[in-house]
């Protein structure tokens, strides 16, 4: 059963805010993009068309012509035909090479754009925007040496591969350019890609690196859901959603987003000189537990501890910088645990806990080894606290750290105490997603079970911390169901 909102239980949390509760604007949702790819790499896992992965034990059909495209049924491999039937003839003349996913992809577009240009919109793929209306920042791209030297390569691929259909180059490279500035990654809702798409009513959409809307994924389809109160989704001066990870410093963002779309972020999250605790060091008092906050660029400086007075001198500053600096903006998976254990524990000597860089490092070393082997729950509250600072507060990523919090606290015997946390990740995730998603159907199981101290055991409950699959629940029809199995329960003889 649904909590009211007028019964929430008691925490010591600084309970999911009033204004988080009562989120209802409107969402909007884009289901028709211009065009989307699955990775090669994930092309045994996601539908060629849907990009959703195949129902429990079920297998991905091949297409038998080209032997490449996958699909869930005899219905998503019909609605892909379209434009997998011009692919599929160019996969079987390139076989067995196969071309690289970025040019699957580009090409799927030049189709369409040939098509648009000879025949007009009849299919309505323009409904929200026209193509040629994207912004493509062509003079930038032609003076970035890496992008032009990209594009060549992608030029000399894509002619390979589509031969005589291959457009003249400058109808490419403006095709390429609104590519580059527009398109989007496809991923699960638990963060894993599966392919990238052009859609153009996403396109509209601006940056903030304090996002007030989250795109949740559903195979290839996009929802658009507000995060913070006020805000409506056909609303341009409000609705604004992030182009990048924005659990990262300032001076990080910004430079993907200068390298990428070309602009000089000037978010409210980027003018707030609050975010510059996302980098501070520490004090060079071990008993002073005051964050001094320093810039990844800014001059190194001697720097006076505000709360004990003691001094940081300016190569610490320095060090500290280079540091920041030095690491990497993604772990890579495979990285060893004890390269992870090494670079964590020199952060850790000269950053303070809330820095970000501190953050993202326990965070890697849990994907890798599942565990923070210290202090397991103490930290995770930490990254807990760092994550409340990059993120909007009832963004999905704040709500799957409070799940690590809980899983955490499960293992210790500490149920009590993991109980608020599991009702705080319950309301973001009925904020990001909605009441007929699995990911907030399944914890609100998990906060139930805890609150009524359910007699289920330890396994049972940390199962509903992992999630698997993320389509929609029809729940009208789930309680029909259960309401004929209970009326047939009723009128069996005794």
């Amino acid at each position: 059963m649904v909590p009211k909102k007028n019964e929430q239980p008691h925490t010591k949390l600084g309970q999911v805010d009033d204004d988080i509760a009562s989120i209802h604007a409107r969402v909007k949702l884009f289901e028709y993009p211009f065009a989307h790819q699955v990775l090669n790499s994930k092309i045994e896992i996601f539908c060629s068309f849907c990009m959703r992965p195949p129902v429990g034990d079920e297998k991905l059909m091949k297409c038998s012509a080209c032997n490449h495209a996958r699909y869930c049924n005899k219905e998503c491999q019909r609605l892909a035909w379209k434009l997998h039937r011009n692919e599929c003839k160019r996969l079987q003349k390139v076989f067995p090479n196969l071309p690289l996913t970025e040019v699957l992809f580009q090409s799927k577009i030049i189709d369409r754009v040939l098509f648009l240009k000879d025949n007009g919109d009849k299919y309505g793929w323009e409904r929200e925007r026209q193509f040629q209306s994207l912004m493509d920042h062509k003079d930038e791209i032609r003076q970035d040496s890496f992008k032009m030297d990209y594009f060549e390569k992608i030029l000399n691929k894509m002619t390979t591969f589509r031969g005589d259909e291959m457009p003249d180059r400058e109808t490419f490279f403006d095709i390429f350019c609104k590519v580059q500035i527009n398109s989007h990654s496809i991923h699960t809702n638990a963060g894993n890609e599966a392919g990238m798409a052009l859609d153009l009513g996403v396109s509209k959409f601006n940056h903030s690196c304090r996002p007030t809307c989250s795109m949740v994924f559903d195979g290839f389809r996009v929802v658009l859901r507000p995060l913070v109160p006020g805000v409506d989704t056909a609303d341009f001066d409000k609705a604004f959603i992030s182009y990048i990870d924005v659990g990262r410093s300032k001076y990080v963002r910004r430079k993907e987003l200068k390298a990428r779309w070309f602009f000089d972020c000037e978010c409210s999250r980027c003018t707030d000189s609050g975010d510059d605790i996302l980098t501070a060091i520490r004090c060079s008092n071990p008993c002073c537990e005051q964050a001094l906050v320093v810039t990844e660029t800014s001059d190194p400086c001697y720097i006076a501890c505000p709360k004990c007075g003691s001094m940081t001198d300016d190569d610490t500053v320095k060090n500290a910088q280079q540091l920041m600096l030095s690491l990497p903006a993604q772990f890579d998976p495979e990285c060893p645990a004890d390269k992870l254990r090494e670079m964590l524990s020199s952060a850790e000597s000269i950053l303070h806990p809330m820095n970000v860089y501190i953050a993202r490092l326990r965070t890697a070393l849990y994907h890798i080894t599942g565990s923070l082997e210290e202090n397991i729950s103490n930290i995770h509250k930490q990254v807990y606290e760092n994550y409340k600072l990059c993120f909007p507060k009832a963004d999905r990523h704040v709500g799957y750290q409070l799940l690590h919090i809980v899983k955490a606290l499960i293992e210790q015997e500490k149920r009590d105490d993991a109980r608020p946390y599991a009702f705080d990740a319950m309301n973001i995730f009925e904020v990001c997603f909605g009441l007929d998603h699995p990911y907030y159907l399944q914890t609100l199981a998990l906060w139930t079970y805890l609150d009524q101290q359910s007699p289920k055991t330890k396994e049972e409950l940390i199962s509903l911390t992992n999630f698997n699959d993320n389509r929609r629940i029809n729940i009208e029809a789930l309680l029909e169901k259960a309401s004929q199995l209970s009326t047939q329960k009723i009128i069996l003889p005794s």
